[in-house]
């Protein structure tokens, strides 16, 4: 993130504005950016926990992923002090950008949360020819970014700001698909990252399906009853809250809620584990097309 630009979503601001997406650096802009120094993450867990009342110790019990931290610190910079003026534009369209107040005003869908977006360098040049991963993590700050002015900083102004990403996990840029046909019934999905993907899967109706329309992935159906859709239909299907896709394990046909659709156990939801998954679909009556969407994920 330090080496590379890096753009967060509200008002489309730019970060590191003396590289590019490529890591290359523009030296004319050396002095004329908001570069991030110091970018520190956080992961949360939640834990529970036993402890025993008649022995030393106590249980381990489960642990989940919670909300990650990603704290920010740099500063705005100006050519020289002759652009002090410049300096307090700056900061105002900075504070603007991360302000969770704006955030949420501008994307209530969202509750406020913009993607992050910057890129790393990776070794892995098999999957990645240019030696660089694009990343975001999705996030809303949690106050406005604190700045510090001091006589003696010149042409500069120090900042600190927190991002809570209700979503700890790491995500390309680019969305990976998946398209099921009758006439092309099963084929893999790919993962890159080194956890399991959320899954998204949308489903085009010619006309009414069948009652127990399956997505298979290792041994594990997901079955929907689409013997009620008629042609034209969309049916969608986001199988984890998480950053891409926003709130998850819902299922809509034709914009309007219909969990009604689903009738495979209630805790069976799928997602695109690490590698290479086949993937399938079954009695699928009148399905145009099942599309699976998901992105390559990592810790």
């Amino acid at each position: 993130m330090l080496l590379t630009r890096v753009t967060y979503g509200h008002d489309t601001y730019v970060l590191n504005e003396h590289y590019s997406t490529a890591g290359v650096l523009d030296r004319t802009k050396v002095q004329n950016t908001v570069v991030i120094r110091q970018a520190v993450v956080s992961p949360q867990f939640r834990r529970l926990s036993e402890p025993l009342h008649v022995a030393t110790g106590g249980t381990a019990g489960r642990v989940h992923r919670g909300m990650l931290y990603l704290r920010m610190a740099g500063a705005i910079l100006v050519p020289d002090a002759t652009q002090l003026a410049t300096l307090s534009d700056r900061e105002r369209a900075f504070r603007h950008a991360f302000d969770p107040a704006a955030c949420y005003a501008d994307s209530p869908t969202t509750e406020g949360v913009y993607p992050l977006d910057w890129s790393e360098y990776t070794t892995d040049t098999t999957n990645y020819a240019t030696g660089l991963i694009y990343v975001r993590r999705y996030g809303r700050p949690m106050t406005q970014p604190e700045t510090a002015e001091r006589i003696e900083d010149g042409p500069a102004r120090n900042w600190t700001t927190v991002l809570e990403c209700i979503d700890p996990r790491l995500y390309e840029q680019t969305e990976q698909t998946l398209t099921l046909t009758p006439a092309s019934a099963s084929g893999n999905a790919v993962n890159k990252g080194n956890i399991e993907a959320p899954l998204k899967a949308t489903i085009t109706m010619a006309g009414a399906g069948n009652a127990a329309f399956t997505i298979t992935r290792g041994g594990v159906s997901f079955i929907l009853n689409l013997s009620t859709c008629s042609a034209g239909n969309v049916v969608v299907v986001v199988m984890e809250t998480c950053g891409p896709y926003g709130r998850g394990k819902y299922i809509t046909k034709a914009g309007v809620e219909a969990f009604s659709l689903k009738t495979s156990a209630a805790t069976t939801w799928l997602n695109v584990p690490v590698g290479t998954t086949s993937f399938s679909i079954s009695n699928h009556t009148n399905v145009t097309s099942c599309v699976l969407g998901w992105y390559h994920t990592r810790a």
